[in-house]
């Protein structure tokens, strides 16, 4: 079988690794800004209170407080406390980094596949072993990653589809993704 035969089966192939490598990409980046808004969520009101307490504290060292203000800044004090061991167990941020370095990893392989495609047959080497190093790269990110929920995935798509078809419309007003 001549190499060009490989490549017609390889491509096909390839051009299915580039669509999920161009999802991928763009779920764990969509992922990524969602755990650092839900970082943020959390640690914005814990700054705030804790700021807010040990000013009050502070202010109030000397001067004898009533039992309702007491009970306030216990409150607010257990509060604090309940958000940031939240904040602690969840490690959102954490959780965004890897994601979007799940992300750009992604988007390396797809880079990699967009320039195998633009290579003429016979300059991209043997088909087999091309596709086996894609696969193999393809295989360790989905063995690494945290997976992106349900409902990142499907606004994810149609964020894509809506883009393809401004794209297919217009094409001068995207860039190539």
């Amino acid at each position: 079988m001549p190499p060009s035969a490989d490549w017609d089966g390889a491509e096909k192939i390839l051009r299915v690794w580039l669509r999920r490598t161009r999802e991928g990409q763009h779920m764990q980046y969509e992922a990524a800004k969602y755990f650092r808004r839900a970082h943020y969520v959390i640690a914005v009101p814990v700054l705030l209170i804790t700021t807010v307490l040990g000013t009050a504290t502070f202010a109030n060292i000397t001067n004898s407080v009533a039992a309702t203000t007491k009970v306030w800044f216990g409150s607010l004090t257990l509060l604090a406390a309940a958000l940031a061991a939240l904040q602690l167990h969840f490690r959102y941020l954490e959780r965004a980094e890897r994601h979007k370095n799940l992300g750009a990893r992604y988007g390396k392989i797809r880079r990699e596949i967009e320039a195998i495609l633009a290579l003429t047959k016979a300059s991209r080497g043997d088909a087999k072993q091309v596709l086996s190093d894609v696969r193999s790269e393809l295989d360790r990110i989905s063995n690494e990653g945290d997976s992106v929920s349900r409902r990142i995935y499907k606004r994810t798509l149609r964020t894509l589809a809506l883009r393809d078809q401004t794209k297919q419309k217009r094409p001068e007003t995207l860039p190539a993704a």
